[in-house]
């Protein structure tokens, strides 16, 4: 089991979730109930090309 980064893809929120490696194409957002993907440490969860302007709470305006 390990602490992993996950973002939503419906509703871009970024949450932390103790899971298996095998077990990490299951995590569901625990808001929406969307499907999710892995944001990693020391790297913005979401790109400019998702149309963020850099003031979101996920990147401190890292863009």
């Amino acid at each position: 089991m390990a602490l992993l980064k996950f973002k939503c893809k419906n509703c871009s929120k970024v949450f932390d979730e103790l899971t298996s490696p095998a077990k990490m194409n299951e995590v569901r957002c625990p808001d929406c109930g969307g499907e999710t993907e892995r944001a990693y440490e020391g790297k913005c969860a979401c790109s400019p090309k998702e149309g963020c302007s850099g003031s979101c709470s996920c990147c401190s305006g890292c863009h």
